[in-house]
């Protein structure tokens, strides 16, 4: 997968418009120290995804590793959203290799803070739609999501995801918050 295309952001903190080459494209192993100081980062901008100020707990080795991993898989992939050549998002879809479930992928998506609102979800999810269409081995696709974080469950269930369940307490906050999470998922056709 590789997509290449211009984007203009408009930068909050400033009242011009940046251009910005976006390139879609599967992870590297010599993407792996990128990756980790990007998840590390991002970890510390949010507390909407399982990541905390800890970051990822990987080192860059530990991570070229999952990476190459993932690159001989049929069924996971780790797809990068580039905006000049930085990761500005990151669509991960990893799967079991048992036989009865290595259909279902579970899906890790997250936008560097600063990128929010300008679409780069909306391009890594449906890239990593297509990419599951075209696998031959995925046929459902599931993540979980904060309750409360109304983007993103918007933007999901435009991609088709449809809430399954509820998780109570399904995540926690150091501030001693338990929040509740919805399950959600999406069948993929033939």
């Amino acid at each position: 997968i590789l997509r290449l295309m211009a984007l203009g952001l408009n930068n909050s903190s400033r009242s011009f418009m940046m251009e910005y080459e976006l390139c879609i494209r599967e992870a590297e192993a010599h993407d792996a120290a990128a990756l980790v100081a990007f998840l590390d980062l991002v970890g510390q901008e949010t507390d909407f995804t399982s990541l905390d100020e800890n970051g990822i707990l990987m080192t860059e080795s530990e991570m070229a590793l999952f990476i190459e991993k993932q690159a001989t898989s049929d069924n996971q992939i780790t797809l990068l959203a580039l905006l000049n050549d930085e990761i500005a998002g990151v669509l991960n879809i990893t799967a079991e290799q048992r036989i009865r479930i290595r259909h279902i992928g579970d899906i890790f998506l997250v936008i560097q803070r600063k990128f929010w609102n300008h679409g780069l979800g909306s391009i890594l999810l449906e890239e990593g739609i297509e990419w599951a269409k075209t696998s031959g081995v995925l046929r459902r696709l599931q993540l979980s999501v904060q309750k409360r974080n109304e983007a993103a469950i918007h933007l999901y269930s435009k991609f088709g995801f449809v809430t399954e369940g509820l998780q109570e307490r399904g995540a926690y906050l150091k501030e001693g918050i338990f929040l509740d999470v919805y399950l959600m998922g999406r069948l993929i056709d033939k």
